[in-house]
């Protein structure tokens, strides 16, 4: 092994731990959120190369240090990777084989176990910083298997964000091992004699190496500007949401339903601009796709449009891990809502005939759920970014939709909509749609840009 070698390995593996924690960093501050930005998939292919980098030098230096057991291990770990991280660039890509995710990890976790064996009780072992790695590899591997397991066999809502938590964190730390390898070449780094090769051919590898990593420090720090830029702003508007769900917490009534089980929703309402309980309004389900953060509710709780398009808005609370139907793995609470829905009923004002449902992204998913399960009580919808049951188009024929979708949307694939206004069509329906071109997921600025758009909302009623 010579000096040009060991530089090669301390420059990637600071470049490893320095790109792994950026995103760290950014997954804790915005969870799944992350996943969806626009940076993040090239993001991902960077650090993908940086890290297979990392490893083939690990692998070449197991191989001349001829520690056989724990090259064997690593090379396992190397194929399971490549694995997981195909895996993760198809879900992020089409959203497909998202079943296959967890699996791929587990087993790199798994293999990853028998890697940290190796560095601990083979040859491998006897130099302490490797020992050292392996010892953190094995804790953290055991750790993170029995909090997915956990994960995967838990109901409760609570502990599984807990959980998720931890995993973030637990991963942060995982950016160590790459620092013990590093203070571990680094030792060895010292202890090299001089070299006194002057060929031509040991030159024109170090140009080529020196051309490699500078090409990788480039592509790494114009990628995490991108990505840390995206996901300030991120940050900024999800606080900004949080602001706007705060101020319609201060505007609209708080009231709790209970129903007959003890089952028990928390809602907003509010009532139309110089309300007249012996007129007739319309009823706008507003569903959140978190908390109380609901666009349509925003909209139309401002002064101009209270005006304009009268009505009594209702916005359910989404509780943490829970959804409106329709989203695998969310646990729904639409019967719940419809129970609290019918009880307005009795709301001296409320017209019946024109209930109206909307939603973005979780509540998109909600608004087609709604009108597939409880037709009869609403009439008309505007889901947007977000997918149904093609099977329950049938049930939505009576109902007037609206439904919108960013064509590029990587959070919610443009297929859901594409394949729910189709159904639809196929059973009879006239439903609109409006897909915006080279549009992602963030589209609602733009729908509320649609000419007429709330006139033919209010304009909607049911025989």
């Amino acid at each position: 092994m010579n000096r040009s070698f060991y530089s090669l390995g301390i420059f990637f593996s600071g470049l490893s731990i320095a790109s792994g924690l950026l995103q760290s960093i950014l997954y804790i501050l915005l969870g799944a959120q992350l996943f969806y930005l626009d940076s993040f998939l090239p993001w991902f292919v960077i650090l993908a190369i940086i890290n297979l980098v990392w490893s083939l030098i690990i692998l070449k230096y197991y191989h001349y240090k001829k520690y056989w057991f724990t090259f064997l291990a690593i090379t396992f770990v190397t194929i399971a990777t490549l694995y997981q991280h195909t895996v993760f660039y198809i879900i992020l890509v089409s959203g497909k084989l998202k079943s296959y995710y967890i699996p791929a990890l587990l087993l790199v976790l798994s293999i990853g176990i028998l890697y940290a064996i190796s560095l601990i009780f083979s040859r491998a072992g006897k130099r302490p910083w490797l020992k050292t790695a392996g010892i953190f590899t094995f804790i953290l591997a055991l750790v993170l298997i029995s909090a997915i397991i956990w994960h995967m066999n838990s109901q409760d809502v609570q502990l599984k964000s807990t959980l998720d938590n931890f995993m973030q964190w637990a991963s942060l730390t995982g950016n160590l091992i790459a620092v013990v390898f590093m203070m571990n070449f680094l030792s060895e780094l010292r202890i090299l004699k001089e070299e006194n090769v002057d060929s031509t051919q040991h030159k024109s590898l170090e140009s080529f190496l020196g051309l490699a990593s500078t090409i990788a420090l480039l592509a790494t720090l114009i990628f995490g500007v991108w990505i840390a830029r995206e996901s300030y702003s991120a940050l900024y508007w999800g606080k900004r949401n949080a602001e706007r769900a705060q101020a319609l917490v201060r505007l609209f009534e708080n009231r709790t339903f209970v129903n007959s089980k003890g089952d028990t929703l928390l809602y907003l309402l509010l009532k139309p601009l110089d309300y007249d309980p012996k007129k007739k309004y319309p009823l706008v389900v507003s569903l959140p796709y978190g908390g109380y953060e609901a666009s349509a509710a925003q909209l139309l709780s401002n002064d101009t449009n209270r005006r304009k398009y009268p009505a009594f808005l209702f916005v359910p609370h989404c509780p943490p891990g829970s959804g409106w139907g329709s989203i695998l793995n969310y646990p729904a609470i639409d019967a719940l809502v419809y129970e609290a829905i019918h009880a307005l009923d009795k709301e001296p004002g409320v017209d019946v005939k024109r209930r109206y449902v909307t939603g973005v992204s979780r509540g998109g998913y909600g608004s087609w759920h709604f009108i597939g399960t409880s037709p009869e009580m609403f009439a008309a919808a505007i889901p947007v970014c977000g997918g149904g049951e093609p099977t329950l188009a049938p049930n939505m024929v009576s109902v007037s939709v609206w439904a919108f979708h960013g064509e590029k949307d990587r959070n919610v694939p443009v297929k859901g909509s594409r394949d729910m206004i189709e159904a639809i069509k196929k059973a009879g329906g006239n439903p609109r749609y409006t897909e915006f071109p080279g549009a992602g997921h963030n589209i609602w600025e733009q729908v509320i840009k649609t000419p007429d758009l709330l006139d033919w909302l209010f304009a909607q009623k049911r025989d």
